[in-house]
């Protein structure tokens, strides 16, 4: 009885890891996006990030996004790909996109240039002024990060 109530336990919280927590369009080849919680957090200098996983209807790749809180002027979601790596901040005035701070690059998080567009870059630097949640930058973001990536279309949408 006890074995029965662990293993419907352990299935429940898997379950619950993969629950898509948001949904939405992003208006380009990649079709809709899901939101789930992720299994496996970012690290950061040992501390693991809350971390959300976002796929895409028409494409293998996934992102991963982890939430750093520690900061107490901003929030800072770091965002990793097989493609590209950055990281969008959040203060009291605006949200948008920027490259990897160097306190994450030491944990093998580094933004290059190589798959970065520029231009899509300095439109991202900033998305909104509005106050949001986490969960709806991780939305933003799940629309907008896949246009920073070179020629995007053909990279992520494989489906």
């Amino acid at each position: 009885m006890i074995s029965l109530i662990a293993i419907v336990s352990i299935l429940s919280l898997t379950c619950f890891a993969k629950a898509p927590v948001a949904k939405g369009k992003t208006h380009s080849s990649l079709g809709n996006y899901v939101v789930e919680n992720a299994v496996n957090p970012i690290v950061v200098d040992g501390k693991e990030l809350k971390t959300y996983v976002v796929s895409y209807e028409n494409s293998d790749m996934t992102v991963r996004v982890g939430i750093d809180k520690s900061s107490k002027t901003c929030t800072k979601y770091i965002v990793v790909s097989d493609e590209l790596t950055v990281q969008y901040e959040c203060n009291k005035r605006v949200f948008g996109v920027k490259k990897v701070d160097k306190e994450y690059q030491n944990d093998g998080f580094v933004t290059t240039d190589l798959n970065l567009n520029k231009s899509e870059y300095f439109h991202q630097k900033v998305l909104t002024q509005l106050e949001m949640t986490d969960l709806e930058h991780v939305t933003l973001i799940s629309v907008y990060y896949p246009k920073l990536v070179k020629d995007y279309e053909n990279v992520f949408a494989v489906k």
